[in-house]
């Protein structure tokens, strides 16, 4: 068994990338909706028949992904031209960067902090809790709450292991994980306040609480249209169509 992110098993199936599209998701409510609904089950599929990997729990909430920068104070897209960012080495994380006007600069996660500190980059964006834990509020100097991508985190099993339990047990252990992502979503949501406010009474980095998130979404589109024909067209078409449905209901 796993727990790794959605984004993070795009490496076996493109399409799993498309939970952390940017801008994607109006709030957690709607995005858990969609993900633990039909439009994904092709994808589960695809990685299960494929890989041999079944969901336990198709997802697991962990938090929104915020930027941070040395100096310069983001509101609009603008702000971030020529801006070198930290990502991961993910397409949808640098094609959503080159999107926003800055450069993408793939750096291990292990390193993020020195480079900041050392100024090699201009800066990153993570989840509160991962900028509060890696402490990387302490050598950036202002914090953008643009909330741009939703990192969803699953639990996985091999399929071969889950077809060993019983079904009474399988549906313990299921029932059980439900349970604990809906608990894991409380708790994050909690130290994701508590710990933003902790890095407000740091003192040491300026919060700008609300960017304008509107034209950031605007400005990603380019983003998706490069990104379709490596997630497959009919499976961001069905999510896109998803997604309208739930926000018309």
């Amino acid at each position: 068994m796993s727990a790794p992110s959605m984004a993070a098993m795009s490496s076996l199936v493109p399409a799993m990338e498309m939970a952390s599209g940017p801008f994607l998701w109006k709030d957690w409510a709607e995005a858990e909706t969609v993900l633990r609904g039909a439009a994904f089950d092709p994808i589960w599929a695809e990685l299960g028949n494929k890989h041999n990997i079944v969901p336990v729990t198709k997802i697991l909430y962990w938090g929104w992904r915020n930027f941070t920068f040395t100096a310069r104070e983001v509101r609009k897209p603008e702000d971030m031209a020529g801006l070198k960012v930290r990502v991961p080495e993910s397409p949808i994380w640098v094609e959503m960067v080159r999107a926003l006007g800055a450069a993408p600069t793939p750096i291990p996660f292990g390193e993020v902090y020195t480079a900041l500190q050392q100024k090699t980059v201009d800066g990153q964006e993570n989840p509160i809790p991962t900028i509060f834990a890696r402490k990387f509020y302490e050598v950036q100097g202002t914090l953008s709450m643009t909330r741009h991508m939703l990192q969803n985190n699953t639990i996985v099993i091999n399929k071969a292991s889950l077809a060993k339990l019983t079904s009474d047990q399988q549906k313990i252990l299921i029932d059980e994980a439900f349970s604990l992502s809906a608990k894991n979503t409380e708790l994050q949501q909690g130290r994701e306040k508590s710990m933003l406010e902790e890095i407000r009474n740091s003192g040491k980095i300026k919060i700008i609480d609300e960017p304008d998130r509107a034209a950031f979404q605007a400005k990603v589109q380019p983003a998706y249209s490069r990104l379709e024909a490596r997630w497959g067209t009919d499976n961001l078409k069905r999510l896109q169509a998803e997604i309208a449905r739930v926000r018309g209901k």
